[in-house]
């Protein structure tokens, strides 16, 4: 069903109905729970470190052959960005960023589609700082970032 029916469906039906169905969705869809909680409540610092942590288990290589699984990690951001709350998208990002500039520094990892997808991503995440108007507020860990990717030969500008 495209979205335009579902419109039509949802303004045919009474307030209550509406109240009930998302009601439901809120009990049965974790992503809907977490959508509805943060559009609640504007807090995001618990689920920031939940998606983290979920982050840091796919970038840093794991098993023998020292695996790496940074692409589950951007699904993850990719997940996230279709909330729409660009402060958890920018924080997510910046992690990202970090971790893996921690794995080229600890395991000395080198390959040019690893490096554009860090690039891509930083550069997500300097649009959602402007975006938000938060420079002030990011500016340390952008240095911090900035200065550790260039030890690297890496050119991250915001």
């Amino acid at each position: 069903m495209a979205f335009k029916e579902v419109k039509k469906e949802l303004i045919g039906m009474d307030k209550s109905d509406i109240i009930k169905l998302i009601s439901e969705m809120y009990k049965k869809i974790p992503e809907a729970k977490t959508y509805l909680d943060i559009i609640a409540t504007g807090e995001i610092t618990e689920l920031v470190q939940k998606y983290k942590k979920e982050i840091e288990k796919y970038i840093y290589p794991s098993g023998r052959a020292m695996q790496l699984r940074e692409t589950q990690a951007r699904k993850i951001i990719r997940t996230v960005q279709k909330m729409k709350i660009t402060e958890l998208n920018v924080e997510l990002e910046l992690h990202y960023v970090a971790c893996c500039l921690e794995v080229i520094e600890d395991f000395g990892y080198c390959d040019e589609g690893y490096y554009i997808a860090l690039g891509k991503i930083f550069n997500n995440a300097t649009d959602g700082i402007r975006e938000l108007g938060f420079e002030e507020k990011y500016e340390e860990r952008l240095i911090e970032i900035t200065s550790k990717a260039s030890e690297f030969g890496l050119e991250l500008y915001y």
